[in-house]
């Protein structure tokens, strides 16, 4: 695994509820997000002549922390001036000095800086994967006239040698990822140095994850209070918002955003799912596309997910439908839906015992993890969370697991500054295998370890004696022995990945599952190709890989876990 790696008032559906304006509503907490620590790089980025220096040197004057102008580090390793190292070195020269001095940087130990780079330093996928995971990269944005207006005939700029419009429009256009790719993206039009460095230290203070997905790219934002403190930046611009949640989690949090979105002057409707895994049905979809519609949504509206990872894919599927699609906000109210439904954009309902068989890749325009909410999930949905957690930590952070086999206790009790590093660390893995497979072409098929098994199991247990995370965790049991029998996972992996989940309380006992029945459904498994399904196995923790496994023998293997 790589180590970046869319107004009709007479439609009123059941369960549609606009909110009146006049409502009373309870006050919000004002308590602000989690501090920042800003423990990772600020990186500027942007076009040229975007004032990337300028706001960077501003963002280390208002922080006290070290000033990296990557450019001048390229000049002073040539001995020469950018242009001259084009003229006698070639491009392909300073890229390679760009990208080691760029890595160089990230790799320093000691206080994070604020690093300025060049407009074409992060054009190159693989470093700007690298760059996201490392550090906090802010993009400004400037248009083709602000360029030409910045630049006039300056010669310090090769690449925009000749008609200058022309060629930033063309640039532009060709860097268009690179720009969208970043954790904020900053206006520069009609303002000062210090106002966009104070925007650009806001987001640095907040320590967002970069799930990077070209113009779909979004921030997840983790901590306490971030989703009253976030909320109305998230739905801009917008003016009419569908609030989703359901019948468990709205009477307990609802009310609140209601009164912030109302203070802000947004139209606002209400829908409340039935709650649980079998209401996940294209008829509860046709609810929500009907209180959409009641509610003259139109494409600049957004609809925001208040739940669970039901509401989370739901929501999701209903907004990529909506006018062929919408922009939608995440705010996942339990561990499970923090650490997995809430990011990647997979979205999607069931088909009878089919889990997820109909959906869409929808990304939401941000993620809000508060991690306040996390205090009112029931002990046995919380614990549940904890087993994507321990899926995650086998996929990619040997640092995440050793952590949760420590802080038992912390996790027990909930404690937020804990809850923040581990839904982090889970959001930061997946990320990364989400931002290199957007699609689910390759890579990103590591994240079904466990759910191979463990959606069968869900599945022949009618999604109500179990529930979804205590199906991954007897799913991972079964993938880490049918991985000892071929071969590729060593037994005291298996036996340390038992105990973490047996220490967290989440079940174990696969055999005692009726697997003869649960190995007819894995035909269901969305990896499956003809007669093969891709199977993910794990070698040690941080390594995993996937194979091909025949659908006759991995139903075989899974009957054999019961002797």
């Amino acid at each position: 695994m790589p180590s970046y790696l869319p107004k009709r008032s007479d439609m009123k559906p059941s369960g549609y509820q606009p909110v009146p304006k006049t409502a009373t509503l309870p006050l919000i907490s004002q308590r602000r997000a989690t501090p920042a620590r800003m423990k990772r790089p600020l990186i500027v980025n942007g076009f040229m002549a975007s004032g990337k220096s300028s706001v960077g040197k501003r963002v280390a004057e208002l922080t006290g922390r070290p000033f990296v102008d990557l450019d001048s580090r390229i000049e002073a390793r040539f001995g020469a001036a950018i242009p001259r190292i084009f003229a006698e070195q070639g491009e392909g020269a300073f890229r390679r000095a760009e990208r080691e001095e760029l890595l160089a940087v990230l790799g320093t130990p000691g206080e994070a800086p604020v690093v300025a780079v060049g407009g074409g330093c992060l054009v190159r996928r693989e470093l700007r994967l690298a760059a996201l995971d490392q550090a906090v990269v802010v993009a400004l944005q400037v248009t083709p006239e602000e360029v030409v207006e910045r630049v006039g005939s300056d010669a310090s700029r090769p690449n925009l040698a000749g008609d200058t419009r022309s060629r930033a429009e063309e640039l532009l256009e060709l860097r268009a990822d690179a720009y969208h790719e970043a954790h904020a993206r900053l206006e520069t039009r009609g303002q000062s140095t210090h106002d966009v460095a104070l925007k650009a230290l806001a987001v640095w203070k907040r320590d967002p994850v970069a799930v990077a997905s070209g113009e779909a790219s979004y921030a997840v934002d983790v901590g306490s209070g971030v989703g009253p403190a976030l909320l109305l930046a998230s739905c801009e611009p917008s003016t009419a918002v569908l609030l989703i949640s359901d019948g468990n989690v709205a009477p307990l949090h609802a009310a609140a955003l209601e009164q912030l979105l109302h203070g802000a002057k947004k139209r606002l409707a209400r829908l409340d799912f039935v709650p649980g895994e079998q209401n996940k049905t294209l008829a509860s979809v046709q609810r929500a596309l009907e209180a959409a519609l009641a509610a003259g949504l139109d494409r600049k509206s957004k609809l925001v997910a208040l739940g669970g990872g039901v509401t989370t894919d739901m929501t999701g599927f209903t907004a990529a439908s909506y006018l062929r699609g919408v922009n939608w906000v995440g705010l996942p109210t339990t561990l499970l839906a923090m650490v997995d439904a809430s990011v990647g954009g997979k979205t999607g309902v069931d088909l009878g015992e089919a889990k997820n068989a109909v959906g869409a890749f929808w990304q939401p325009s941000a993620v809000l993890c508060d991690v306040d909410y996390l205090k009112t999930e029931p002990e046995r949905g919380y614990r549940s969370g904890l087993a994507e957690a321990v899926k995650t930590a086998l996929i990619g952070d040997p640092e995440l697991f050793e952590l949760l086999e420590r802080e038992t206790a912390g996790i027990a009790a909930r404690d937020a500054d804990l809850l923040t590093d581990i839904v982090r660390r889970c959001i930061r893995v997946k990320a990364r295998v989400v931002s290199a497979d957007p699609r689910e072409a390759g890579l990103r098929a590591v994240l079904n370890l466990g759910h191979t098994v463990g959606h069968a199991v869900e599945a022949q247990a009618g999604f109500e004696r179990l529930t979804h995370g205590e199906a991954v965790s007897l799913g991972m049991i079964a993938a880490l022995r049918i991985g000892q029998r071929l071969g590729h996972t060593p037994a005291d992996l298996a036996a340390r990945a038992q105990a973490l989940l047996e220490k967290l309380q989440l079940p174990t006992a696969i055999e005692r599952e009726p697997l003869a029945e649960a190995a007819e459904l894995i035909g269901h498994d969305k990896k499956r190709a003809g007669s093969q399904v891709k199977f993910v196995f794990a070698r040690g923790v941080g390594d995993v890989i996937t194979a091909p496994v025949d659908l006759s023998e991995l139903r075989e293997l899974t009957r054999a876990l019961a002797t």
